[in-house]
């Protein structure tokens, strides 16, 4: 299945950028980003990894190079991290096996033209009221306010207030717009800025926690360790 779908096993840790929770999940990555996965496999099973790449020729059948690039950049500010989707994780599974019993390329075309339809439908134009999430501008407005204020507190209500929505409702509508509550995306923002800090330069890991809007070095190795898997020291121990 050339161009579709590469499959490895890991029995050792790659060098650490992110981490991918097993069994079952799914890192999306978009076009222009990079990232290495981390792989910690669960008992004495070695992990699989399945890539799954969908080509630009399959994407434009659904829409323009234009539209294309549009609604790449807008998925990329959805998914700032791993995120588990089941359609997804279910298609790269189905195609895997499909795979190892010998499928031929036809297989593969059909997953990949069902897999650029999932991604993309999210992001076709319609009525954001009626289908319970926010319209794009709005999301651009409070992803905006998240990475200008992003080392300041930021509460729930100043999010929905930027918008004119109740707390609950908003809480509502940006989990159906993003997949993730309002707080999970915050703190993925910060996670993101925080590895790039630890990455380049010689800060403070308090410091950087600061920075980025973690309230004590506590909250910030909780938090990085929650998301990334490790703590920000062993990450930049990593990373050096």
């Amino acid at each position: 299945m050339s161009g579709l779908l590469g499959i490895r096993g890991e029995r050792d840790a790659l060098a650490a950028k992110e981490t991918f929770p097993l069994p079952d999940d799914v890192c999306i990555i978009t076009p222009g980003l990079s990232r290495t996965l981390v792989v910690a496999p669960k008992g004495d099973e070695p992990a699989t990894i399945a890539s799954l790449t969908v080509s630009l020729e399959t994407l434009h059948r659904f829409v323009s190079e234009e539209d294309l690039r549009s609604r790449v950049s807008h998925l990329r500010d959805r998914c700032p991290a791993v995120r588990f989707d089941p359609v997804l994780a279910a298609m790269v599974k189905a195609v895997a096996v499909a795979s190892e019993v010998g499928a031929d390329d036809l297989y593969a075309q059909s997953a990949a033209q069902f897999i650029a339809a999932h991604l993309l439908a999210p992001h076709t134009t319609g009525s954001a009221k009626s289908s319970g999430a926010l319209g794009s501008r709005q999301l651009e407005t409070i992803l905006a306010y998240m990475r200008e204020n992003i080392g300041r507190p930021i509460s729930v209500d100043d999010l929905a207030s930027l918008v004119s929505f109740s707390r609950f409702h908003f809480v509502r509508c940006f989990k159906a717009t993003t997949g993730s509550t309002p707080y999970r995306y915050l703190t993925e923002l910060r996670i993101d800025l925080a590895r790039k800090y630890l990455e380049n330069g010689s800060d403070t890991i308090a410091h950087i926690g600061q920075r980025c809007g973690f309230s004590g070095p506590g909250h910030f190795s909780r938090s990085f360790s929650r998301i990334v898997g490790c703590t920000p020291s062993q990450y930049r121990t990593m990373r050096t």
